[in-house]
């Protein structure tokens, strides 16, 4: 699917694959469904081109599921939610006015997206599905970058996932991340940290953890390739995998609930409805837009979803 949709039209009109792109998909303990990377290599061909794949600059021998660390962008303003809900910041029904920017700080002024613009009046509810980076730049504010931090190990985020292949940690952005590129630490930069930009860099497996832990009701699972063991004529199985959570992040129903209803109703707006209204699920899902440094591409674009809606698999 990837190979297939998402190609750039090169200067002399003809398709080039994108630099890279990864997915991957976790089900609700932690079990590893599908990962992808691309772009990738033919196997069969692997020892006679291996020269040449280590020079390819778009690196396909980078397992950018387990080894691609990339801003979170807004996929992680649920998490910002979760955290600023359970630990009082702010109120489940509290509105948050957006005025188009920000203006807390006196001399920062940082704007929401649909700068010009503004999403005025939202709830936790309405800014998940609007993406009002406003909302999030406050709640994140009051929550504290402490506390986002505690809430980023909880669900998995810039640490190890512990699966059985080769993995990176990422990382959590903070004061001692900023100190790790010599960076000085402001209190304005837990803005950023809240809608998921700054230092902040997960792996997609870390992202599909996350929503996984997250929809389940706070049970954090190890993430794991492993499912059974069989007998050596494969005609019976021996041993199915079992593993009790790692921990459980403590989640209030009612504030789980209207995150999960953000996601649902972002997936019935005009952008996202063309594609989902035809599935015979109902899903929840986020978009995520970063800005990066790299010269290959100028943001890193992300998505993760959930489903079924009522019964999250």
């Amino acid at each position: 699917y990837a190979a297939r949709q998402e190609r750039e039209v090169g200067e002399d009109g003809e398709l080039e694959p994108v630099k890279g792109l990864a997915a991957a998909v976790v089900d609700m303990s932690g079990g590893v469904l599908a990962l992808a990377s691309y772009p990738t290599y033919d196997l069969p061909t692997f020892r006679e081109n291996y020269g040449e794949l280590q020079t390819d600059e778009s690196t396909p021998l980078l397992n950018r599921a387990t080894h691609g660390i990339y801003a979170p962008g807004s996929t992680f303003k649920m998490l910002t939610a979760i955290a600023a809900l359970d630990s009082g910041a702010i109120a489940l029904r509290e509105k948050i006015e957006c005025t188009g920017r920000y203006y807390f700080y006196p001399d920062v002024h940082p704007a929401c997206w649909i700068n010009p613009g503004r999403h005025g009046m939202e709830t936790v509810t309405q800014a998940i599905k609007d993406s009002c980076n406003i909302f999030f730049y406050d709640a994140g504010r009051r929550t504290t970058i402490k506390t986002l931090q505690e809430y980023a190990r909880k669900f998995g985020l810039g640490e190890y996932t512990g699966i059985e292949i080769p993995e990176v940690k990422g990382r959590m952005a903070g004061p001692e991340t900023n100190a790790a590129f010599d960076l000085p630490w402001y209190d304005g930069d837990t803005m950023y940290a809240a809608i998921g930009q700054g230092n902040s860099a997960f792996t997609p497996l870390q992202l599909a953890n996350y929503v996984a832990t997250l929809v389940n009701g706070g049970n954090h699972y190890q993430c794991h390739l492993l499912k059974e063991f069989k007998s050596s004529d494969y005609s019976q199985v021996t041993e199915t995998y079992q593993a009790d959570p790692l921990h459980t992040v403590d989640i209030q129903p009612e504030h789980l609930a209207a995150v999960k209803q953000g996601m649902y109703d972002l997936s019935k707006t005009y952008t996202m409805a063309r594609w989902f209204d035809s599935l015979p699920v109902e899903v929840g899902c986020k978009t995520g837009t970063a800005e990066t440094q790299s010269k290959a591409a100028s943001t890193n674009v992300l998505f993760v979803c959930f489903a079924p809606y009522d019964d999250p698999q």
